[in-house]
Protein backbone atom coordinates (compact mmCIF):
# COMPACT_ATOMS: atom_id res chain seq x y z
CA UNK A 1 0.00 0.00 0.00
CA UNK A 2 1.66 3.54 -0.84
CA UNK A 3 1.61 6.10 1.68
CA UNK A 4 2.08 10.16 1.34
CA UNK A 5 5.42 10.61 1.22
CA UNK A 6 7.15 11.63 4.62
CA UNK A 7 8.77 14.52 3.78
CA UNK A 8 7.94 17.85 1.44
CA UNK A 9 9.54 16.63 -2.72
CA UNK A 10 11.34 19.06 -3.87
CA UNK A 11 13.84 19.74 -6.96
CA UNK A 12 14.79 23.10 -5.55
CA UNK A 13 12.32 24.95 -7.45
CA UNK A 14 8.63 23.26 -6.75
CA UNK A 15 7.83 21.55 -3.38
CA UNK A 16 5.16 19.31 -3.37
CA UNK A 17 3.60 18.53 0.29
CA UNK A 18 0.50 17.23 1.69
CA UNK A 19 -2.58 19.09 1.33
CA UNK A 20 -3.29 21.02 5.21
CA UNK A 21 -5.80 22.58 6.89
CA UNK A 22 -3.92 25.73 6.04
CA UNK A 23 -4.20 25.84 2.66
CA UNK A 24 -8.45 26.65 2.75
CA UNK A 25 -7.91 29.83 0.91
CA UNK A 26 -5.60 28.55 -1.61
CA UNK A 27 -7.67 25.44 -2.37
CA UNK A 28 -11.32 27.22 -2.67
CA UNK A 29 -9.80 30.54 -5.19
CA UNK A 30 -8.23 27.37 -7.40
CA UNK A 31 -11.89 25.53 -7.45
CA UNK A 32 -13.33 29.78 -8.14
CA UNK A 33 -10.59 29.82 -10.58
CA UNK A 34 -12.59 29.83 -14.69
CA UNK A 35 -10.04 27.83 -16.27
CA UNK A 36 -9.74 25.30 -13.25
CA UNK A 37 -13.49 25.37 -13.30
CA UNK A 38 -13.87 24.56 -17.21
CA UNK A 39 -11.83 21.58 -17.04
CA UNK A 40 -12.66 20.28 -14.28
CA UNK A 41 -15.80 19.34 -12.28
CA UNK A 42 -16.01 22.01 -8.98
CA UNK A 43 -18.90 22.79 -7.07
CA UNK A 44 -21.11 25.69 -8.36
CA UNK A 45 -20.32 28.52 -5.69
CA UNK A 46 -16.92 26.66 -3.67
CA UNK A 47 -17.36 27.63 -0.11
CA UNK A 48 -15.43 26.57 3.29
CA UNK A 49 -17.42 22.82 3.47
CA UNK A 50 -16.40 22.10 -0.33
CA UNK A 51 -12.81 22.17 1.48
CA UNK A 52 -13.58 20.17 4.36
CA UNK A 53 -14.48 17.83 2.38
CA UNK A 54 -11.87 17.63 -0.15
CA UNK A 55 -10.12 17.40 2.85
CA UNK A 56 -11.48 14.35 4.44
CA UNK A 57 -11.28 12.88 1.00
CA UNK A 58 -7.54 12.84 0.67
CA UNK A 59 -6.88 11.70 4.48
CA UNK A 60 -9.32 8.77 3.63
CA UNK A 61 -7.15 8.28 0.56
CA UNK A 62 -4.09 8.91 2.03
CA UNK A 63 -4.96 6.13 5.03
CA UNK A 64 -6.46 3.61 2.66
CA UNK A 65 -3.33 3.89 -0.05
CA UNK A 66 -5.26 4.35 -2.51
CA UNK A 67 -5.07 8.50 -3.37
CA UNK A 68 -2.36 11.18 -2.15
CA UNK A 69 -3.27 14.56 -2.62
CA UNK A 70 0.02 17.06 -2.92
CA UNK A 71 0.12 20.98 -2.81
CA UNK A 72 2.25 22.55 -5.32
CA UNK A 73 4.81 25.55 -3.75
CA UNK A 74 7.10 27.51 -5.30
CA UNK A 75 9.19 27.76 -1.71
CA UNK A 76 9.48 26.36 1.35
CA UNK A 77 6.36 27.08 3.19
CA UNK A 78 4.71 28.73 0.84
CA UNK A 79 0.75 28.77 -0.34
CA UNK A 80 -0.03 26.38 -2.77
CA UNK A 81 0.09 27.49 -6.58
CA UNK A 82 -1.50 24.10 -7.52
CA UNK A 83 -1.54 20.37 -6.84
CA UNK A 84 -0.84 17.18 -8.25
CA UNK A 85 -3.48 14.40 -7.39
CA UNK A 86 -2.44 10.75 -7.67
CA UNK A 87 -4.91 8.03 -8.10
CA UNK A 88 -4.38 4.26 -7.60
CA UNK A 89 -6.52 2.50 -10.82
CA UNK A 90 -7.13 -1.00 -11.83
CA UNK A 91 -4.33 -3.00 -12.56
CA UNK A 92 -2.27 -1.13 -9.98
CA UNK A 93 -1.66 1.45 -12.57
CA UNK A 94 -2.13 5.15 -11.11
CA UNK A 95 -3.37 8.19 -12.82
CA UNK A 96 -1.95 12.02 -12.24
CA UNK A 97 -4.09 14.91 -12.10
CA UNK A 98 -3.15 18.22 -11.87
CA UNK A 99 -4.37 21.65 -11.29
CA UNK A 100 -2.98 24.97 -10.77
CA UNK A 101 -4.18 28.73 -9.85
CA UNK A 102 -3.47 31.74 -12.51
CA UNK A 103 -0.72 32.21 -10.53
CA UNK A 104 0.75 28.84 -11.28
CA UNK A 105 0.39 28.99 -14.48
CA UNK A 106 2.94 29.41 -17.22
CA UNK A 107 6.21 29.41 -15.02
CA UNK A 108 6.92 25.65 -15.59
CA UNK A 109 6.03 24.55 -12.38
CA UNK A 110 3.45 22.08 -13.03
CA UNK A 111 5.37 20.31 -15.52
CA UNK A 112 8.09 20.09 -12.60
CA UNK A 113 5.22 18.72 -10.02
CA UNK A 114 4.41 16.38 -12.58
CA UNK A 115 7.90 15.29 -13.45
CA UNK A 116 8.34 15.33 -9.53
CA UNK A 117 5.21 13.02 -8.49
CA UNK A 118 5.95 10.69 -11.01
CA UNK A 119 9.81 9.83 -10.37
CA UNK A 120 8.22 9.27 -6.46
CA UNK A 121 5.68 7.25 -7.68
CA UNK A 122 8.35 4.70 -9.79
CA UNK A 123 10.50 5.03 -6.95
CA UNK A 124 7.72 3.14 -5.07
CA UNK A 125 7.28 0.67 -7.28
CA UNK A 126 4.60 1.60 -9.16
CA UNK A 127 4.68 0.45 -13.05
CA UNK A 128 2.47 2.87 -15.36
CA UNK A 129 1.10 6.22 -14.33
CA UNK A 130 -1.64 7.63 -16.74
CA UNK A 131 -3.15 11.14 -17.57
CA UNK A 132 -6.25 11.94 -18.98
CA UNK A 133 -6.89 15.59 -20.70
CA UNK A 134 -10.13 16.45 -22.53
CA UNK A 135 -9.30 16.48 -26.14
CA UNK A 136 -9.66 20.39 -25.99
CA UNK A 137 -7.51 21.36 -23.02
CA UNK A 138 -4.19 21.66 -25.31
CA UNK A 139 -2.65 23.26 -22.31
CA UNK A 140 -3.36 19.75 -20.07
CA UNK A 141 -1.72 18.06 -23.12
CA UNK A 142 1.50 19.96 -23.74
CA UNK A 143 2.20 19.31 -19.73
CA UNK A 144 1.39 16.17 -20.00
CA UNK A 145 4.31 15.51 -22.79
CA UNK A 146 6.47 17.96 -21.81
CA UNK A 147 6.35 15.56 -18.40
CA UNK A 148 7.15 12.60 -20.63
CA UNK A 149 4.12 11.32 -21.05
CA UNK A 150 2.93 9.63 -24.45
CA UNK A 151 -0.24 10.04 -26.11
CA UNK A 152 -1.82 6.58 -26.23
CA UNK A 153 -5.19 7.65 -27.69
CA UNK A 154 -8.59 8.43 -26.94
CA UNK A 155 -11.16 6.87 -24.67
CA UNK A 156 -14.81 7.63 -26.37
CA UNK A 157 -16.95 9.23 -23.36
CA UNK A 158 -15.11 8.16 -20.54
CA UNK A 159 -14.86 11.09 -18.32
CA UNK A 160 -17.95 12.75 -17.05
CA UNK A 161 -17.68 16.49 -16.97
CA UNK A 162 -20.17 18.95 -16.14
CA UNK A 163 -23.03 16.31 -15.97
CA UNK A 164 -22.16 14.76 -19.39
CA UNK A 165 -19.75 12.23 -20.46
CA UNK A 166 -16.72 13.11 -22.71
CA UNK A 167 -13.88 11.38 -24.80
CA UNK A 168 -10.58 11.64 -22.93
CA UNK A 169 -6.98 11.69 -24.29
CA UNK A 170 -5.05 8.84 -22.76
CA UNK A 171 -1.23 9.01 -21.73
CA UNK A 172 1.15 6.94 -20.16
CA UNK A 173 4.70 7.10 -18.73
CA UNK A 174 6.61 4.20 -17.60
CA UNK A 175 9.67 3.69 -15.44
CA UNK A 176 12.15 3.42 -18.59
CA UNK A 177 10.62 6.18 -20.57
CA UNK A 178 12.49 9.34 -21.28
CA UNK A 179 11.08 12.14 -19.00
Amino acid sequence: MLRPPAQPLTDGVVWLRALEEGDREAALRTMRDPLVRHWLNMPAKPRSGDFDALLQTARHGAATGVRIDLAVCDRIGGEPVGSVVASRRHRENWEIAYMAYDTGRRRGLMTRAVKLASGWLFDQGVGRIEVRTHPENLASQKLAERAGFRREGVERKSIWLHGARADAVVWSLLPDDPR
